[in-house]
């Protein structure tokens, strides 16, 4: 997956909506609980570079998918949680619900 991809699966998952405009040039998405343009931003947070919006991300998950994201890193990486970088804290965020694409 690409980084943009990416960015905007965790963002779908943490209830982001993209603006239903139709036009595809628009890129703007609605954080969760808003719907005014104002309150908008352009595009998402970058999940795969930011480790502050990756952690609102992993706070989103349940104890048993944060065992489960732990596992993957150990076992997959080789490494514990907190030496994953950002962008293998977001495959391994993905990968634990499901929605990571080859």
């Amino acid at each position: 997956m690409t980084d943009e991809e990416i960015n905007e699966a965790i963002a779908l998952q943490l209830g982001w909506a993209k603006c239903a405009c139709g036009d595809i040039r628009c890129g703007v998405w609605f954080p969760h609980g808003t719907s005014h343009p104002n309150e908008a931003e352009l595009g998402v947070p970058s999940f795969c570079k930011d480790l502050n919006a990756m952690h609102e991300a992993e706070n989103s998950l349940t104890t048993s998918q944060m065992t489960t994201m732990s596992q993957y890193l150990h076992r997959q990486l080789g490494m514990l949680w907190g030496f994953a970088t950002v962008s293998q804290r977001a495959e391994a965020f993905l990968r634990t619900i499901g929605k990571w694409k080859e």
